[in-house]
């Protein structure tokens, strides 16, 4: 299939899994919108992107757990590169440590409600529009194993991943037979800079054994890369050598 020059909206660009399927897709010829909150990040990926591909590249400052940030910078998005065809909603955040379910804060668990789950409901919702007049629309949502099984700790997340898992197959069925195509990727432990928030400190020798980003990014590249005919709903990524 050839998507050399599709357009394409990352949220969560700015680090992590967000900024690795950026910069894959633009080395492939997507052209691509950057969303996320910190723009000296945004900026740096904006510049990866400008040093491996002559792709269009349009960063968007915003933050997705707010309602009218998150419709408008896909708007934005979707003027400054003329259409959209595909999203890929990687924003989200963790837990900075574990918790049982007496001792979370209120505010904790909406900071990551609000960014799991809020943004990923608000970015799909605009999107639509300009999805539907795609010839081949894709939307990719990145969940998270704790989308499926959950511990002690880790309610907080788990119920946003949930949360968001819902949202994943309610649009897979409301677009099922149409030109908009919708999987999930549910990846168990990946490096990146989410690990840098946790109260206790990971150590070096399990991170060098979780999944990387670009791993991610090349599930993305066969998804979009399938016959049009073919759906795949989820698809679970464990890194084989990483033991919890």
């Amino acid at each position: 299939m050839n998507i050399d020059g599709k357009k394409a909206l990352v949220t969560g660009a700015s680090s992590g899994i967000g900024k690795s399927v950026a910069l894959f897709l633009a080395s492939k010829g997507i052209h691509v919108a950057l969303v996320g909150r910190d723009e000296a990040r945004l900026n740096e990926t904006a510049d990866q992107t400008a040093a491996i591909s002559d792709v269009k590249t349009f960063c968007c400052i915003a933050d997705l757990s707010v309602e009218d940030d998150a419709r408008k910078a896909v708007n934005q998005a979707a003027i400054a590169l003329g259409g959209l065809d595909y999203l890929m909603n990687c924003a989200g955040v963790s837990q900075r440590a574990t918790y049982k379910i007496d001792e979370i804060e209120s505010a904790e668990f909406h900071r990551i409600m609000r960014t799991n789950v809020d943004s990923m409901l608000y970015c799909s919702g605009e999107a639509m529009k300009y999805l539907k007049e795609s010839t081949a629309a894709y939307i990719i949502n990145i969940l998270s194993t704790a989308a499926f099984s959950t511990g002690a700790g880790g309610g907080m997340y788990s119920a946003s991943k949930y949360a968001a898992r819902a949202l994943h197959e309610s649009m897979v069925l409301g677009c099922k037979g149409s030109n908009i195509r919708v999987s999930a990727i549910s990846p168990g432990p990946v490096h990146t800079d989410i690990w840098s928030h946790k109260i206790k400190t990971v150590a070096a020798s399990k991170k060098e054994k979780m999944l990387q980003p670009d791993n991610i990014a090349e599930i993305v590249w066969f998804l979009l890369n399938l016959d049009p005919n073919v759906h795949i709903d989820n698809m679970k990524v464990e890194p084989w050598f990483y033991v919890k």
